[in-house]
């Protein structure tokens, strides 16, 4: 997976106020990893396992450094830096920019773009934006909902529900991530992150009632742009014939993008609060995370009755 230099330029070069001063023919130059390098150590002269294939960062101590060169030595570690095939260099803070880093990326064809970020931050920025853009990604219908601090994917066949439990959910206090659409990236942690595609962002559809603007309607506090996904919940039409699990004994699991994700079956007929067993699944997964489960302590509870009435014998 990978991405243009001109591609990251038209995602944030508002947000970072980017500014292309050199190497225009590099612009298709592709992005491969999530790391960001700082030149620091290589304008030193030490190019030894140099990532030559990352982003590229000078800030102040590298400018601080060059300042302190001959011309002729900074000219010669600046020309040895850009014979590699480095994709792209960004100039911080707005510093003094050297001609040989100019003329070097001009004839090399690798661009330079000034940023008045701070370097750290510009680092922090950076990495985030690149771990989420190089993601393995999927896309998923249903509806996510952050419930209690757990990031909860319900899914479903159309009209079984699930617009409508998550527009009681927010009712309730918690808030909408995404309906209809769930884009889930997995981030190096091996963290599922769901989030909603731009267009329907903050809106609820309800069949009879139409498109909801749940950030007008109920405040933007009922909404959040991003959450991590913690739970799976299907719901199904009630099967009188098929058993449903009655302790919570038996786990069920779902993998999305090489993530296991524990997985509910919730059967659905009129009577049923969804809602609040949604509510109830929530508290439990944040137990479960704190170590308790309240089926394991039943069982060692029924266990140890049986063992009273046997004489601490178990059949």
């Amino acid at each position: 997976m990978a991405f243009t230099v001109r591609e990251l330029i038209a995602d944030k070069g508002a947000d970072w106020n980017l500014k292309l001063v050199a190497g225009r023919d590099g612009l298709d130059h592709e992005l491969t990893v999530p790391d960001v390098n700082r030149c620091g150590l290589s304008l030193t002269g030490f190019f030894d396992f140099f990532p030559s294939e990352r982003i590229q960062v000078i800030g102040k101590t590298e400018v601080s450094y060059l300042e302190k060169l001959p011309a002729n030595e900074r000219k010669k570690v600046i020309t040895r830096l850009f014979r590699y095939k480095i994709p792209v260099l960004f100039y911080c803070r707005g510093l003094k920019l050297y001609k040989e880093i100019i003329q070097s990326a001009d004839k090399r064809g690798i661009p330079v773009i000034e940023t008045p970020l701070y370097t750290t931050a510009f680092v922090s920025e950076a990495t985030n934006y690149m771990e989420e853009k190089l993601a393995k990604k999927m896309s998923l219908h249903g509806v996510m909902v952050d419930v209690y601090g757990v990031g909860v994917i319900i899914t479903g066949k159309s009209g079984i529900g699930k617009s409508e439990c998550a527009l009681e959910l927010i009712k309730r206090g918690h808030r909408l991530v995404a309906d209809d659409i769930v884009e889930i990236i997995k981030t190096s942690e091996n963290r599922l992150i769901g989030f909603p595609q731009k267009l329907l962002m903050y809106y609820l559809e309800v069949r009879g009632v139409g498109i909801v603007s749940v950030k007008d309607l109920f405040g933007v506090g009922a909404t959040r742009d991003r959450k991590r996904v913690e739970m799976f919940v299907h719901l199904e039409d009630w099967d009188k014939n098929k058993s449903y699990d009655r302790t919570g004994l038996n786990e069920n699991n779902e993998e999305l993008l090489g993530v296991k994700l524990p997985k509910m079956i919730i059967p659905v007929k009129p009577g049923r609060n969804i809602a609040i067993l949604l509510e109830v699944a929530a508290m439990q997964q944040r137990l479960k995370k704190m170590g308790y489960s309240s089926a394991d302590e039943f069982e060692s509870n029924v266990f140890r009755e049986m063992d009273k009435k046997n004489g601490g014998k178990r059949e």
